[in-house]
């Protein structure tokens, strides 16, 4: 049974050396810089767990930052037009509940969202896999390669950017994944990871021209 410090330590390390450890994956190599250690691949539930803490981390500090800047602006604009005290003390508390409230569905829906994210990335590895070379263990390929790509979460406790260095860091893991992992080219690695936007692009267009033929 692996210990926290273990998972935490794969969970990081994913981040450190991410081509490496996904050819340690699949090849069963060791990392040389870490003393020649073999990091077990995480399962779903474990890196899961460990992107919800930062999940939840995130959410309490978009309370408070958000917090600290409604006060502040409240505190200036009673200041300067008493008479809007008591109309701004409302709404700021109405403001602040509504912030709450979403950051709480943010903390609750976490799990719900990066599962169906994660089970749907995983779906068009598996395709992907078995067109390039039906030997290889899809399922464990795609599992690996989905779930260490949640090692991203990491940069959601920065505040501001952190949701976008987040997606950025999302996708070149499992750009580093389909690499090393599957042994996808880079052509390949790329038609992959554009493959749910073709089909977005493939149904918006399918729907225009359906509209376009009803109207004229």
């Amino acid at each position: 049974m692996k210990t926290m410090g273990q998972l935490i330590e794969t969970y990081l390390t994913v981040l450190v050396h991410p081509f490496r450890i996904h050819q340690q994956f699949r090849h069963q190599l060791s990392l040389p810089e870490q003393g020649g250690v073999v990091h077990e691949p995480l399962t779903l539930p474990e890196a899961l767990g460990i992107s919800w803490i930062f999940a939840i981390m995130r959410g309490l500090c978009k309370i408070i930052i958000l917090n600290y800047f409604l006060q502040s602006f409240l505190n200036m604009q009673s200041e300067s037009f008493p008479f809007l005290q008591e109309m701004l003390k409302s709404s700021g508390s109405s403001t602040y509940y509504f912030l709450l409230f979403s950051a709480a569905l943010d903390i609750i829906f976490f799990p719900i969202a990066t599962i169906v994210l994660t089970e749907f990335w995983a779906w068009v590895i598996r395709k992907y896999s078995g067109w390039l070379n039906p030997d290889l263990p899809a399922e464990e390929i795609a599992d690996q390669i989905t779930t260490h790509a949640l090692s991203s979460n990491l940069f959601n406790i920065i505040p501001f950017i952190g949701d976008l260095i987040q997606s950025v860091v999302y996708y070149f893991l499992m750009y580093a994944g389909l690499r090393s992992n599957l042994g996808a080219s880079r052509s390949l690695a790329w038609v992959i990871l554009l493959t749910p936007t073709i089909f977005g692009l493939m149904l918006l267009s399918l729907l225009f021209f359906t509209i376009f033929y009803l109207v004229a």
